[in-house]
């Protein structure tokens, strides 16, 4: 049996979750993954707390993570991330709609592992999360 590799999404986007996980399927990997809404759910995810504080899953292989996000952003989140000795290396890549230079160069400052903006088209997305998935899985 091939390897299961377990990502976590967090996008409070309910279409562009919908078009990662078609693209996950449709990818030629093994993928268990998780939906989160904003920042905090994903800290609460990842250090197992709050809702999320029965959760047994080990550390996913990858965090795909939006920067636009109620209650805390992208950056916020990542930064939380990257500061944690049992989550610094997991491989973060940014998947938003900012085009900003600035914001690419925040985001490799604290440490994503790619920044990808997200196109006008949902084709755009599944390639874009298929493209991630290869790089990383390949």
């Amino acid at each position: 049996m091939e390897k299961e590799f377990r990502i976590v999404v967090a996008d409070d986007d309910i279409d562009d979750q919908d078009l990662m996980q078609q693209a996950f399927k449709e990818s030629r990997v093994q993928i268990k993954s998780t939906v989160v809404y904003d920042g905090m759910q994903l800290l609460d995810y990842l250090f197992k707390r709050g809702a999320f504080r029965k959760n047994t899953d080990p550390n996913p292989d990858l965090i795909l993570l939006d920067l636009n996000m109620p209650l805390m952003d992208g950056f916020q989140a990542l930064n939380a991330i990257k500061k944690s000795d049992a989550l610094k290396d997991i491989p973060v890549y940014v998947i938003t709609t900012s085009r900003t230079a600035d914001d690419k160069k925040r985001a490799k400052e604290l440490g994503a592992t790619g920044f990808y903006s997200k196109g006008a088209s949902s084709k755009d997305l599944k390639k874009i999360v298929m493209e991630v998935c290869y790089e990383c899985f390949a």
